[in-house]
């Protein structure tokens, strides 16, 4: 293949690394949710074992940086290296300079998964506990409620079975990071309930009157 052509190839499949991976407003990267959508499998064993998207992706993205290298006479491994950073800080950065220039409303927040935890503790038939739930806001202030999303994992934490954070209103200033604890009392009558449990790590939807994002 001639170098030009190469260096095409290369160019246009960085460029489809990054579309297959933006991850927003969604949580979920754009190329699984187009493989979800013409039915083809992006796990091995339904949602979880071996991530067939993941790999797909990282072939894509090491064969056009293997023709980007192979396609440059000057300077070819600095440039290979700047590629290699673009396509690991562009997206994100990207995401952060739309949300506070142009987003508006539940747009405008990042969802900070690993600084979120909930914890309970059953006292009779009530299920007593918290969430504390951490947001970057990176637009202006913004109201809106959350639930855990119930994934189809075969381990699932009891918390997810459950609306424990019900329609409260949360609410996030303007271009701030905070974590918000919120206390929930749920009946769970004749259910068979642990009595202690936390977990930590979880999916979440944002949504508002007109909008809602899985996080």
């Amino acid at each position: 293949m001639h170098s030009r052509n190469r260096l095409i190839a290369a160019v246009s499949l960085i460029i489809l690394t990054l579309v297959l991976s933006w991850t927003y407003p969604d949580a979920t990267p754009l190329g699984e949710q187009w493989l979800t959508a013409v039915g083809l499998p992006t796990w091995s064993n339904g949602h979880s074992g071996i991530n067939y998207f993941s790999i797909l992706l990282l072939l894509i993205a090491f064969t056009g940086l293997f023709l980007l290298r192979s396609s440059l006479y000057k300077h070819p491994r600095i440039i290979v290296l700047a590629a290699i950073i673009a396509l690991l800080w562009l997206p994100a950065n990207l995401v952060i300079g739309y949300q506070t220039v142009f987003a508006k409303g539940i747009y405008t927040l990042e969802y900070d998964k690993q600084g979120s935890s909930c914890s309970f503790k059953r006292e009779e038939q009530w299920l007593n506990g918290s969430c504390t739930l951490t947001f970057i806001n990176h637009g202006q202030s913004v109201d809106f409620s959350v639930m855990i999303r119930k994934e189809p994992f075969p381990n699932n934490a009891f918390l997810e079975q459950l609306d424990v954070l019900g329609d409260q209103t949360l609410h996030m200033a303007a271009h701030n990071k905070s974590s918000i604890t919120v206390t929930f009392k749920k009946w769970v009558g004749d259910v068979e309930t642990p009595f202690s449990g936390s977990m930590s790590g979880f999916d979440i939807t944002v949504k508002n009157e007109v909008a809602q994002r899985h996080l």
